[in-house]
């Protein structure tokens, strides 16, 4: 860059990052939590979403929705499918990629302060492409979690970063991001199986099926989603009948037909 050069907003695309949000359950659908909507209205391109393949289960107990499970990420496992969406500005300095990691956290937890990345049962991590190593936003971001006192859980380490598998597109080809976030939580201390999934949901009846559904919905499935249903299906809830629910069981009924 010559000496004197002002690097204009037109210029982001020249020297910006992209980066993406990988998100994998209530994030993408949810209207109803505080802020959810606007924070994507505002900080993301959800035309340009793509479905990527990445290893999560049903593996955390939310006390918050009847003691069903919601999804978590893992370092390795059976790979399902989560929507990989890229924000709407380009990350340039350390000061664009905190402002995303924050807006992210608020998403997940609107109560939390401003500028927060973490509690004790979630955190923000961030993989790093090599144009956004080169750029020497890997330090400055371990620099900064430290600081704001952000703590290593499930998959996100002690410096910040995100321990799973870079995301791979439906034709095998890594997503084509510089940089990616998503927040993890932690995991149950035993892997749920498929039917403690499926009997928390069929043992509720609060409406909180609408979590499972509404990823199905939403293009975010599970390796174990056809063991999930199937089970669901001969505990013959009175949702599964639902109006509502119509599209989200064709869409399970249609994947296992298929399968088949």
């Amino acid at each position: 860059m010559k000496p004197g050069y002002v690097l204009r907003r037109t210029d982001w695309t020249e020297f910006g990052m992209k980066c993406g949000i990988l998100i994998i359950g209530s994030l993408l659908w949810d209207d109803q939590t505080e802020g959810r909507k606007d924070w994507r209205n505002h900080s993301l391109n959800v035309s340009k979403a793509v479905p990527v393949s990445v290893p999560i289960d049903y593996g955390r107990i939310s006390s918050s929705r009847s003691n069903t499970f919601t999804m978590v990420l893992r370092s390795d496992g059976p790979l399902g499918t989560g929507i990989l969406v890229p924000c709407r500005r380009d990350v340039v300095t350390i000061d664009d990629l905190v402002a995303e990691a924050s807006a992210l956290w608020k998403a997940e937890a609107p109560k939390a302060k401003t500028g927060a990345l973490s509690s004790s049962w979630g955190s923000v991590g961030v993989l790093f492409r090599e144009r956004a190593m080169n750029a020497g936003l890997v330090e400055s971001w371990q620099a900064h979690f430290k600081k704001m006192g952000a703590k290593s859980l499930a998959v996100v380490g002690s410096d910040g970063s995100l321990n799973i598998p870079w995301p791979t597109t439906e034709d095998g080809a890594s997503a084509d991001f510089d940089l990616v976030l998503a927040t993890a939580t932690v995991p149950e201390n035993v892997k749920p199986s498929p039917e403690a999934v499926a009997r928390a949901m069929l043992c509720q009846a609060d409406g909180h099926e609408n979590y499972f559904l509404n990823n199905v919905l939403n293009g975010i499935r599970t390796a174990a989603d056809d063991e999930i249903f199937t089970i669901i299906e001969r505990g013959s809830p009175n949702w599964i009948s639902a109006d509502e629910n119509r599209d989200a069981i064709a869409i399970l009924k249609a994947a296992r037909s298929f399968a088949k």
